[in-house]
């Protein structure tokens, strides 16, 4: 009797101290964070800044009258855009994304060399023998991937790495307007077409979750896609200058695209 007087009053506080502990788990919260439920879906939305590569291209005359060819190089301008995505994370650790990514004007681009009309070359050619911005372009990046999260559902920070699929689509493609206006001045026109490309991305980002019962996350993310695509112009008359009536010439030649994406923005988690 005498032991149990002197056992109760040590044990009983011990007691509690060890349920407590058990009831927080091991993360140490009170109670214990609610892991995110399989079959989740996460939107995510913000702004885009979109890095393209430096890229030599090898121009060539699609005519076969001329017979030229010449170096460019294209240099775009980084640019701002916008970005949104849907995922679905059917487990713990996996998920699978639909991804979209619009940017603004692209600008640049130089060329060593020539084109036959030696009136047009004396308008473009700078001091340095360089064609300067020749031209600009958007570009519309969607992608498919499927993204593996290393830690556990309950962790705040949920870093992240993606694998998958992109198809690339170029739109507003054009010389820039000081050279549309130089070709002009000699009474000529130009045209600029790219193409679209299928290619592979991949992609690292991170999610800052608000709270273990918040819905809401920050995400920053690089994202890189490999994009290849046809780069055509053509230089033709207009129907004014009658010296050069008749006149005709098209080049063509592979740019790779291959853009840097830095993503920042806010995203929507929920279950189901």
């Amino acid at each position: 009797m005498k032991m149990s007087r002197v056992l109760i009053p040590v044990l009983a506080p011990l007691a509690a101290v060890v349920s407590a502990g058990a009831s927080a788990g091991g993360s140490g919260y009170v109670p214990a964070p609610p892991p995110m439920k399989q079959n989740s879906m996460i939107f995510r939305v913000g702004a885009s800044y979109i890095t393209p590569r430096s890229d030599q291209i090898s121009f060539v005359d699609d005519t076969f009258v001329f017979g030229d060819a010449f170096r460019a190089r294209m240099d775009p301008d980084g640019e701002w855009g916008w970005y949104l995505s849907g995922e679905w994370r059917p487990l713990d650790h996996w998920g699978l994304e639909l991804s979209y990514v619009n940017g603004d004007d692209h600008t640049g681009g130089n060329a060593d060399g020539y084109f036959s009309f030696v009136d047009v070359y004396d308008r473009f050619n700078t001091n340095d023998g360089r064609f300067r911005d020749l031209g600009e372009f958007q570009s519309e990046m969607s992608a498919a991937n499927v993204k593996w999260y290393p830690m556990r559902p309950d962790c705040m920070v949920q870093p992240y790495i993606g694998l998958g699929i992109n198809y690339t689509d170029f739109s507003d493609e054009s010389f820039t307007a000081i050279r549309r206006s130089d070709l002009r001045d000699v009474g000529l026109r130009s045209k600029l077409n790219m193409g679209y490309s299928w290619g592979y991305t991949w992609q690292a980002g991170v999610d800052f979750n608000f709270g273990h019962d918040s819905a809401w996350l920050v995400n920053l993310s690089a994202v890189y896609v490999d994009s290849e695509t046809d780069m055509q112009f053509s230089v033709y008359d207009d129907g004014t200058n009658p010296d050069t009536a008749g006149t005709f010439e098209s080049y063509s030649g592979d740019y790779n695209y291959n853009p840097w994406t830095f993503n920042i923005g806010v995203g929507y988690k929920f279950s189901f």
